[in-house]
């Protein structure tokens, strides 16, 4: 006889399909009347129909066996900074990069029992002056990263998983993907003990750095939020009334990696040239984009001159998508981009939480979204024990 899954609480499976915005006559694989009898708790799914739920509202099979519902907020609503009319017109890449997020967040708490173990979590922090620039002074001291360290940094790719540390330090988690749609740079999905961000991976280095720090200067104000890149979009939002808060994480983002006060002496008795703007870019391991708006605030262009260079340098994201979808991204090792994308601090996390038996094989293998005999390889290839 198969067992039914009697212990679970119905109010999960309600939760789970209301967030994924689902309801009971929109199921593929289940009737009303069988998924009311589940909700209502007259009768329960069996753990392989648990399976097909999860893979239908894009939920961990974890979550189900949560006593109750997480106090988590469904992403529409989160992201109340961002106009209807844009996030109605995300492609299903974008939704599903949302659901991704939202995953990996109910993944954390169930890891961490419902408690981020950060001791200087930056939700809790109280950053004293509204300025720019002091909260992005706080926010270095915080991270214990001097700007004369991040100048040291010679690679972006290097300089990302520095502050991919940085942020986990302060309870952030940052994944990454290829969202496949050039619209969004990146997101986070903010949550008093475990924001996440998530990252386009499709992007350059410096463009996914920046977005790093406009998505915590999100996170600091308490909301969830969205970098875009798409021209139509950017338009959209400068004509709303949270305009001001989009701007606001840009200057945040723009000041915190390149600070007004040393910008100015850097390039003090300089001539502004393609050569001088490239090295200024890779002295701060941001984007061209970066130093051009900087110049463009102190005077040293115009504003003709800037409309005309952000657009050649905005090209220049969108080529390393075209690059990538050419093939060059998927002909990677397979494993690296698996650690890449969830980062060394989730993978850690998910393996510790197996070895010391709070979960199974199983179970590891849907934390991390791997076969079994991929997370296998990973371990031989780490000198982990054997599982």
């Amino acid at each position: 006889m198969i067992e039914k899954m009697t212990y679970i609480n119905p109010e999960m499976l309600k939760w789970a399909r209301t967030m994924s915005n689902i309801s009971l006559d929109n199921t593929l694989k289940y009737d009303r009347k069988t998924l009311e009898s589940w909700e209502n708790g007259e009768d329960y799914p069996t753990y392989a129909q648990l399976k097909q739920l999860a893979n239908m509202y894009r939920k961990p099979v974890a979550v189900f066996f949560f006593p109750v519902p997480p106090n988590i907020k469904e992403i529409s609503s989160s992201c109340r900074t961002l106009p209807t009319e844009i996030y109605s017109s995300f492609s299903k890449e974008i939704i599903r990069a949302f659901d991704d997020a939202r995953v990996m967040q109910l993944n954390l708490y169930d890891l961490y029992d419902g408690i981020n173990p950060s001791r200087k979590l930056i939700t809790k922090i109280r950053f004293e002056k509204s300025a720019i620039k002091t909260i992005a002074s706080e926010l270095r001291i915080l991270c214990e990263v001097s700007l004369t360290e991040q100048k040291r940094w010679s690679k972006v790719t290097e300089s990302f998983e520095h502050w991919r540390d940085c942020f986990f330090s302060l309870g952030i988690y940052v994944f990454k993907a290829a969202f496949h749609d050039n619209a969004v740079s990146g997101f986070c999905l903010y949550d008093s003990e475990f924001p996440v961000i998530f990252v386009n991976n499709s992007l350059s280095f410096t463009r996914q750095i920046f977005t790093l720090f406009h998505e915590i200067f999100h996170i600091i104000q308490h909301t969830s939020g969205v970098d875009l890149l798409n021209d139509v979009s950017l338009n959209l939002y400068s004509q709303s009334s949270n305009a001001d808060i989009e701007r606001s994480c840009n200057a945040f983002a723009g000041e915190f990696l390149v600070p007004d006060e040393d910008f100015t002496h850097t390039i003090q008795n300089k001539a502004v040239s393609e050569e001088y703007i490239a090295s200024w870019a890779q002295l701060y391991s941001v984007s061209r984009e970066v130093i051009l708006r900087k110049l463009l605030d102190r005077g040293r262009i115009t504003s003709d001159q800037y409309a005309i260079k952000q657009l050649e340098y905005q090209n220049d994201y969108k080529r390393v998508i075209e690059v990538k979808k050419q093939g060059n991204e998927t002909s990677g090792n397979y494993y690296n981009t698996q650690l890449s994308y969830k980062g060394k601090q989730y993978i850690n996390l998910a393996f510790s939480s197996y070895y010391t038996q709070k979960i199974n094989l199983t179970q590891l293998s849907q934390y991390l979204e791997m076969k079994i005999p991929s997370i296998r390889v990973i371990v031989a290839q780490k000198g982990w024990s054997s599982l």
